[in-house]
């Protein structure tokens, strides 16, 4: 909507103002709190602005924190919202690029029978109602296949500074994916110093939970209804 394109340089940068603003705003709430509502039990004013995390926040930030504590331990994440958007009109993926302007997602219902269901990503869906009517998308609007498991790392690795908990991201990747190519998803993700990265290869046996046009008709479904919770 920005005519940022996932993974470019400029839609990094402009990612991690927003998480940092995010950030800031957060621990400056909770600072708040800690003054109305006294800090969190545990609190060790010392050894928290000791945190490496911590350390890196503004001066003015840690200088309240260590008058007036702080209400929470941890106050930011990027949790999975697969499943849970889906009852907000599909309206977020996370960190997650676009998968598919149009996708068929299958869920398991309370009878633990699949449904499958046609969605549209909501960014396409405003783009449209906002009165562009062609079925062509911007150049902008790049999906997970489009991707280089770099442009994935990055994203994740520009928001993880400012994010004290785990991110949700999965790499999706195609099923011809080699084993090497798959294990440096991780050594890279490592390397960068990023928590809750996944990678997804499918295959004809775990199938896939999205799937673009007619490859949704034949895939198996991967998930149990536990996983579908998340």
């Amino acid at each position: 909507m920005l005519s940022l394109p996932y993974g470019s340089e400029r839609s990094v940068a402009w990612a991690a103002e927003v998480m940092q603003r995010i950030c800031h705003c957060a621990y400056r709430a909770s600072v708040a709190l800690a003054c109305e509502k006294r800090p969190f039990p545990f609190l060790d004013r010392s050894k928290y602005l000791d945190g490496a995390f911590v350390r890196a926040l503004p001066n003015d930030i840690r200088a309240a924190i260590a008058n007036h504590g702080i209400r929470n331990s941890h106050l930011t994440a990027i949790a999975p919202t697969g499943s849970i958007s889906l009852f907000a009109g599909n309206v977020s993926s996370g960190v997650e690029p676009i998968f598919a302007p149009t996708y068929r997602r299958a869920v398991l219902d309370e009878t633990g029978c699949a449904r499958e269901f046609e969605l549209t990503d909501y960014s396409v869906k405003l783009w449209r109602e906002l009165g562009h009517r062609t079925q062509d998308l911007p150049s902008a609007f790049v999906t997970t296949r489009d991707l280089p498991v770099g442009a994935h790392l990055e994203m994740q690795a520009s928001l993880q500074g400012h994010v004290d908990s785990a991110i949700s991201k999965t790499v999706n990747v195609p099923e011809e994916t080699s084993f090497e190519a798959f294990r440096q998803i991780y050594e890279i993700a490592y390397d960068k110093g990023l928590k809750g990265c996944t990678a997804y290869r499918p295959n004809p046996l775990r199938g896939a939970v999205l799937a673009g046009g007619d490859a949704a008709d034949d895939a198996p479904h991967c998930c149990v209804l536990e996983r579908e919770t998340g």
